[in-house]
Parts: C-alpha cells; structure tokens; sequence
C-alpha cells in the first residue's frame, strides 16, 4: 500500500471540519469483521471513497491513492457501525434543540451515544420539537452525530400514560400525548406522526398507569394503528410491559417489542413461538431491568436467550435518554448472561436492524459498496467481550465523529 499521511496528519486534516469529506481514507492494521458469521480478515484495510467503502481485505491487497489520509488501526478491530434501536431525547438539556449551540448539541451527542459507537439510533419517543430539529442540524452537517430515526410521540391506551412520564413531564406536555380511544383515532395519529417525519411507529400496547397495574391498550385501537403504519411501510414498535400487553402485540401485528417482557407471569415458549412466527424483533434493554431482584432478571434473561435460540430477531437497545447512566457495558454483559454469543450481539447491533429499519440497505457490513458506517475498538471484542466498549474511532459516511486520543472541542 502506498500512503502519503501517516496517522496524525490524517486526523488533523479530519478535524478541521466535521463535514469535509477527504478523496480517500484508509483504515489500515486491523481485524475486521465484515459481518456477523463471517470470517475475519487479519492484518486488513478498510478503503473510503467519499462516503462508501471502496475495498476491504488483507492490507496487503488494498491499494490506495498515494494522497491517502490513513489511520492506523493496529491492535484494534473494524466493525460495522452500531445501531442502538432504542434511545430517547427527553432529558431537559435536549430542550429547544434547534436553537442550543452546536458544539453544546455535539458534545451531548458524543457522551450519549457516539464514544460507544453508535452511529444510527431509533428515537422511539421524545418531543418532536426537539429531536426533529436536532436531526434536521446533524443531517445538514453543522453537527456530527448519528443518524435518528424518529418514531415522534408514542400512543398510550387511553387514558394510560405510564406514572413515570406523568411524574417526569409538565402537564401543558402531558396534555399533548396521544392517547386514542377509537381505531379512527388512532390511524389519524399514525397519519400525521408519518407526516409530521416520523419513519416508526410507537405504541404502548401494555403501560403501567400505576406501580404494579398494567393497563393494555384495546386490540382494535392497537390493530388500526399498526394497519396505517404498515399502509405507509412503516415499522411498529411496542413497550407491550407484560403478557397482556404482549398478546396485544401479537395481535394486532406489532413488527418489533421496544422491551422484552418484564412482568412474566403466564409467559410461556408458545408466546416465543407465535413471536416468531410473526417475525417479530425484540430489543431487551436489559440494562433497564439489572436492578430487580435476580430471580425475576433470570427470567428475563431466559426469555431473551430463549427467543434468540429459537432464531428471533434481537436488535441492541439501552433506553439511553431515559436512562441517565449512558455506559452499555452492563447491556452487553447481561446479553452475554443471556446466552448471546459474539456473532448473535454483532447482528443485534447491526445486521438485524439494518435489514429491516430505513436505510439499512446501505448499512450493517463492512463491505465494498456499503455506507462507511464505521466502529474502531481496541482489542477483539470476540476474544475479550469488554473490547465493545473500548472504542477508538467513530465513521459516519466516511467522516470521523469521535477519536479517543482527540481532545473534545466545546
């Protein structure tokens, strides 16, 4: 391989604007992992043209332009970049998100989700004044960030919003959640959160109205919600709590359980079985649920090695946002615990949401033609599981988000 730059010049060149797309940037002296199940490429290079990878393979065999920018990634590894699929922008400081100055916006975002290599998140319920802004500024380029995709206001049962949002948010908010009595109802909502640039859908499909009661949300409202998503090919999401709310789920055709289920009582494997059969995807969060007392996590933890065991569909998901504690060591821990190996977590943050939410076409491998959506770490996390959370660098599109040596400019 020929290169002109050596690692800091290609950095300092990449630093001095976050939209600057260099001609060519190699990654080089890594493993990489192209994709879940596939074998490694030892001692390889990663080659980025603009925003698309270029060429991947034995570093040897990468032949780059002789003005090549390269980071040298020896000791570390090239993975696709992560998807968190669930995530929320509700915390006070995301308030007024299109007004707040853009280094303050990007340093928030580089602490929630980009120092752990996020570079696609699923906001599945904020304030659309915010996040829509927000997204709208990283889209631009005068932020770097991850992509978000917005499921805008979720939809409660009617009257059921969860007593923690009641406690969390003022009553003029609280009066502006959808909480849709009527099948009619709730398709309108669905219409106008597409409309309004939502690309999921959220629903509360079983929500605790008080400590210890589930209230579910009527299969009919439930049915027409995900019917008109489904009109405009859009996914459902859920927070389906227990089994009821689950049964509603499968009901009504929900595509994707925000949660597992937390209150097991009457689960059984036949729930895992209709799940699947209905291609079903689930987002544990199970960082959510460390603290309860371990016999109920154990559980959980069976619920989610179980379906992951009968080959559903797991995508990573933390409830970042809603969580304050934004470090996923202890998810990817608790996934461990629940049976998940190294290839099955790689998928969960990668190939399995990618192959269903909007633009995972391009995303999810790293592959020639594929967006250079891309994670460094330090070590080989399928040797030493906590490699996931030593990240070095962050790609998006081929430009860098987060460099671990790089001190934060505010």
């Amino acid at each position: 391989m020929r290169y002109a730059f050596r690692l800091g010049a290609a950095l300092a060149v990449l630093c001095v604007l976050p939209t600057a797309i260099a001609a060519d940037l190699v990654i080089t002296g890594a493993k990489i992992y192209p994709a879940p199940g596939a074998a490694p490429i030892e001692n390889a290079a990663v080659l980025i043209r603009d925003d698309r990878i270029v060429s991947v393979g034995p570093a040897k065999d990468v032949d780059a332009d002789k003005n090549a920018m390269v980071i040298d990634a020896a000791g570390g590894t090239v993975l696709a970049g992560f998807w968190n699929s669930h995530v929320h922008f509700t915390e006070p400081k995301w308030a007024g998100a299109a007004k707040l100055p853009a280094p303050r916006l990007q340093s928030q975002l580089r602490e929630m989700l980009v120092r752990y290599g996020f570079t696609t998140v699923v906001d599945t319920g904020s304030d659309p004044r915010d996040t829509g802004p927000l997204r709208a500024r990283i889209e631009s380029g005068e932020i770097a960030g991850p992509r978000i995709i917005m499921a805008m206001s979720p939809l409660f049962p009617p009257d059921g919003v969860p007593f923690y949002v009641r406690k969390a948010l003022p009553p003029e908010f609280l009066a502006q959640l959808s909480q849709p009595a009527t099948a009619e109802a709730a398709a309108a909502i669905v219409r106008a959160n597409l409309d309004g640039g939502g690309e999921v859908v959220k629903l509360f499909t079983g929500s605790w109205v008080e400590p210890g009661r589930v209230k579910p949300m009527p299969v009919a409202v439930a049915r027409a919600a995900v019917d008109e998503a489904h009109r405009h090919d859009a996914l459902v999401f859920t927070h389906p709590s227990d089994v009821a709310g689950l049964e509603v789920a499968l009901e009504s055709g929900v595509d994707v359980l925000a949660h597992s289920v937390e209150d097991l009582d009457g689960f059984d494997h036949s729930h895992l079985d209709r799940m699947r059969a209905r291609n079903m995807a689930m987002v544990p969060t199970l960082k959510l649920f460390s603290g309860i007392p371990d016999s109920k996590l154990d559980a959980i933890l069976r619920e989610v090695g179980d379906y992951q065991r009968l080959g559903g569909s797991i995508w990573f998901g933390t409830d970042v946002g809603y969580l304050e504690d934004y470090d996923p060591t202890v998810e990817f821990e608790l996934l461990r615990r629940a049976g998940l190996s190294f290839d099955q977590i790689l998928a969960a943050l990668t190939t399995s949401p990618a192959s269903r939410l909007p633009g995972g076409g391009k995303r999810g491998r790293v592959e020639a033609g594929m967006m250079a959506d891309l994670v460094v770490v330090d070590g080989d996390p399928a040797q030493d599981p906590e490699a996931w959370t030593r990240v070095r660098y962050v790609l998006r599109g081929g430009q860098k988000l987060f460099d671990a040596n790089a001190p934060e400019k505010r």
